[in-house]
């Protein structure tokens, strides 16, 4: 007998497709260690197996297959039996990867010309018995067997994670797929699995008899169990390499979560667990905190002006984990930042640390920690962080009448203003402090309050620190000497200026009150009154005075009515032509249309600031101004034009452009606010006002363009027919939100047509039903009562176009002449106008009474089958009063329908 020595190479499941050969001619192939030749237990063959085949004499081209019944991998190739030879090895790991399962075996040869198939064999391959994997069994690193038979994990033995350790199992190979699971509290259902291995696929490293699997489990895990619980290790392998395939989820008595197309190893290694409750925390992070130098922490206030973050994450993080944390610091605190259970899946937490526990900390150090709690444990408290939160960026404060750092006692009258504009972390309150600082007429220190533990209010809190400053201490500092304006804030909670945090210093020189210098000059002006059309491309502001020099600095000053000045360029005086000339900008003149403009001049001297006495310039309103247009309107552009609704389609528009000066008017610009408004009259005869432009704000475009607006169609609708319509523009030059002083157009008069609204039912849809006396129903635009009368009427279909369409209100139904006449009363959804309904099938008389909606009558309308036939229209109007009911009187079948309503 000739033996054949196979590769390992694995061999393909596709490859072995000839298995489906349609003859078996030759007998089954003999396999080493089988039993009956049908059951193989893997240990007997764990350094491989031979297979036997009984071939003809001759034979050539022998193949042998061998694969998995019912499964598609792994895959083992066909192997080439060289001839002469009859016995094929089977390698160990062929066997390993097929432990488990029921494998299909065949051969193949050529014989006397002749393809051959030989049976297939269905080999059984048992699985490993526990006796062959004991070695195999998990191991706690740290368990001890305290008593026979009882182990014990006593956490307070070792530090960090525990350690599973697992010797490789008989017939390891590369590819077989482990799974290592923890069992906790398994006294209570469900119970709690920890994945230490989960489908680690063993490396060629690791597939060898001596290799030990090393795996962590977590000491925080751990510490979450019931003290004395059990821990039980259970261990599985995917043998054949294939995906695992897990157990349906929601048994709370499964006793392993295992893949079931693993083998269970059945070896339990079980401890009874000491629990040390203690955690290896982290310090809490403040995220908007950095580490500079290396562990030292700092914040900038700037990132927190809206609240902190204080991350909180360590080892172990479990589910229903308790963890409260707190922020403290010198004379401060602790503060609970709040408290949160661990949900599953989390790693860190999130708490906000509020701005005002930063503001109170300003220049000092911020204490941050946490507790944890769990099961029925006292709370553990985490390393504190300590991090530096540094000076913030705070406003510094001025003075309202300041020309840059120069307060002038000359520019106002009264007090001075300090003002602060509003910093970060400003809340209601909080204590104020502000005084001056500076020099004496004789040299001396001098110092006074302004605010002395004055609150924060909303106000200010608002728009900013705006106080008073005494003008007679101001008074006393000495004449273009320098002074400092002070602030500063308590963020702390107290009202004490040593722990106030001041600001930084505000730094001005003082000018006292100097002599009076006449007003200055326009040259477009006549006297204080300027014809804003002499002022189109702006205006000259002269100066002059007497002992005007070079060596003094001229600054105008152009105060709009808000109280803003009109920034200008200071010029140096000139004794020849003796004056100096300002040019004002034409944007200038034009935002003081209709006010006045206060215009003064400012000297100054080495030492002096010197006020001129004030021009109050009265600048005239616009002129030559373009009427607005409605081009739907005919004519577009003239008085007492017909704006009729039936002529065009949408919205109308409302233009305003003057072509004389190709721009929408002669001193528009940018930042100006253009009203557009239609004044009209209501169908009740109260007026009504359109607001057409939403934003009034006057754009590039527009200035260029012109104005376009819509004027929509449904505010239209709204009108009284043939009544008036006023369009108005309004232009306020000062780019003011308010129409009170705006510059009012010319208005354009119009009057409005528009067309009546009509309503349609003609009982479309409507299925047939039939009431007597007493009884009705509801249609969509009426209720419908039958007051009196015999026989039945209702809603019936008959077809008499156009009187009568489909569905109508039937009236005596099969009957002519009944001894009294129905009486069917009509109560509208709605009132009209006007009303008009077709009848049709008349034979003798037909009434109809209307109605308002007090139930006053308005008229009868009477049609006589002598004089109008079958088939008649009746119509009837209000004459000024509002249908709201209609009674039809009818003494013989006829139906009603088509009506038509004027609303």
């Amino acid at each position: 007998m000739v033996k054949k020595t196979l590769s390992e190479k694995p061999i393909s499941a596709q490859a072995s497709g000839v298995l489906q050969a349609t003859e078996a001619e030759l007998p089954y192939a003999i396999i080493q260690y089988a039993t009956n030749n049908s059951v193989l237990y893997p240990i007997d063959a764990i350094d491989g197996a031979t297979a036997t085949l009984t071939l003809p004499a001759n034979a050539t081209h022998v193949t042998f297959y061998l694969a998995i019944k019912d499964q598609d991998e792994p895959i083992f190739e066909p192997v080439s039996v060289a001839n002469g030879v009859d016995v094929v090895d089977i390698p160990a790991n062929w066997i390993s990867y097929c432990i488990g399962h029921t494998v299909l075996i065949k051969y193949t040869a050529n014989a006397g010309g002749r393809a051959l198939e030989s049976l297939t064999l269905e080999l059984e391959v048992q699985q490993i018995r526990e006796e062959h994997l004991v070695v195999s069994r998990p191991v706690f690193e740290h368990s001890k067997e305290e008593e026979p038979n009882t182990w014990r994990l006593r956490m307070l033995s070792f530090t960090g994670d525990e350690t599973v350790h697992i010797k490789a199992w008989p017939m390891i190979n590369a590819g077989q797929r482990l799974f290592v699971t923890v069992a906790g509290n398994q006294h209570v259902t469900p119970y709690r699995f920890r994945w230490v291995a989960l489908d680690h696929v063993v490396q060629p490293h690791e597939a060898h008899a001596d290799h030990v699997f090393r795996f962590s489990l977590s000491r925080g895990w751990l510490s979450r169990l019931d003290d004395y619980s059990s821990i039980t290790a259970h261990l599985g392998v995917i043998w054949d390499k294939t995906a695992p395939v897990f157990p349906e989820p929601g048994n709370p008595l499964l006793e392993n979560p295992l893949p079931v197309n693993a083998q269970d190893f059945h070896l339990r290694t079980t401890s009874l667990l000491h629990v040390d409750p203690a955690q290896d925390l982290d310090p809490p992070h403040l995220r908007e905190s950095v580490e500079l130098p290396p562990g030292q922490w700092q914040v900038n206030p700037t990132n927190t002006v809206n609240g902190g973050h204080v991350i909180v994450s360590y080892e172990g993080m479990y589910e229903g984990d308790h963890v409260c944390a707190y922020a403290s610091g010198p004379n401060y605190g602790p503060v609970a930042l709040g408290c949160q259970d661990v949900k599953s899946g989390e790693t860190d937490l999130s708490f906000d640390v509020a701005p005002d526990i930063i503001a109170a900390l300003f220049n000092k150090t911020l204490t941050l920690n946490y507790s944890l709690k769990f099961n029925s444990y006292e709370p553990q408290y985490s390393p504190e962080r300590l991090v530096k939160v540094l000076a913030p960026k705070l406003t510094r404060p001025g003075i309202e009448q300041a020309t840059g750092n120069t307060l002038d006692l000359n520019n106002f009258s009264g007090n001075a203003t300090g003002v602060v504009p509003v910093w970060d972390y400003a809340v209601e309150k909080q204590c104020c402090w502000m005084w001056v600082t500076g020099t004496l007429e004789d040299g001396s220190d001098y110092c006074f309050y302004v605010l002395e533990g004055e609150p924060l209010d909303a106000a200010w809190l608002h728009d900013g620190v705006d106080t008073p400053m005494d003008r007679t201490k101001l008074q006393k500092l000495a004449d273009c000497s320098e002074f400092e304006l002070h602030f500063a804030a308590n963020f702390d909670g107290q009202c004490a200026l040593e722990t106030a945090v001041e600001f930084p210093v505000g730094k001005f020189s003082i000018e006292q009150e100097a002599l009076t210098l006449p007003p200055p000059s326009v040259c477009q002006a006549v006297e204080d009154q300027l014809t804003i059309w002499n002022g189109r491309n702006g205006v000259t502001v002269r100066v002059e005075y007497e002992r005007i020099s070079s060596n003094h600095t001229i600054g105008v000053k152009w105060v709009k009515p808000d109280g803003t000045s009109l920034p200008l360029e200071p010029k140096p005086g000139n004794s020849d032509p003796g004056y100096v000339d300002f040019e004002i900008p034409r944007k200038a003149v034009i935002q003081g249309a209709g006010k006045t403009i206060l215009l003064n001049y400012i000297v100054t001297s080495t030492c002096k600031l010197v006020p001129s006495k004030t021009l109050a310039l009265k600048i005239s309103v616009p002129t030559r101004l373009p009427t607005p247009v409605v081009p739907e309107a005919t004519p577009p552009a003239t008085q007492g034009g017909l704006l009729d609704l039936q002529t065009f389609n949408g919205d109308a528009h409302i233009t305003v452009y003057d072509a004389n000066f190709d721009k929408a008017w002669w001193f528009a610009f940018e930042g100006q606010n253009a009203f557009l408004r239609v004044v009209g009259t209501l169908e009740n005869g109260a007026p009504h006002t359109i607001n057409v432009r939403i934003d009034p704000r006057v754009i590039s475009e527009e200035v260029d363009n012109g104005l376009s607006a819509v004027l929509l169609r449904s505010e239209l609708e709204k009108l009284k027919d043939h009544s008036p319509l006023t369009v108005f523009c309004e232009v306020t030059t000062d780019g003011s939100s308010s129409a009170t002083d705006a510059v009012r157009f010319p208005s354009l008069e119009l009057t409005v047509i528009v067309p009546p609204k009509i309503r349609y039912e003609n009982f479309t849809g409507q299925s047939s039903r039939f009431i007597s006396a007493g009884q009705r129903f509801s249609v969509p635009t009426m209720d419908i009562t039958f007051v009196s009368g015999p026989e039945q009427a209702g809603i019936h279909t008959y077809e008499m176009s156009p009187f009568s369409s489909g569905p109508a209100i039937l009236m005596s139904y099969l009957v002519n002449g009944l001894p009294r006449p129905q009486v069917l009363r009509l109560d509208l959804k709605f009132t009209c106008k006007k009303v008009q309904f077709g009848i049709a099938g008349l034979n003798q008389t037909f009434h109809a009474d209307f109605f308002d909606s007090a139930d006053g009558w308005l008229g009868r309308a009477t049609r006589h089958y002598a004089s109008g036939g079958h088939n008649q229209w009746v119509g009837f109007s209000g004459d000024g009063r509002e249908i709201a009911r209609i009674d039809l009187i009818v003494s013989d079948w006829i139906y009603v329908d088509n009506f038509t309503f004027w609303l």
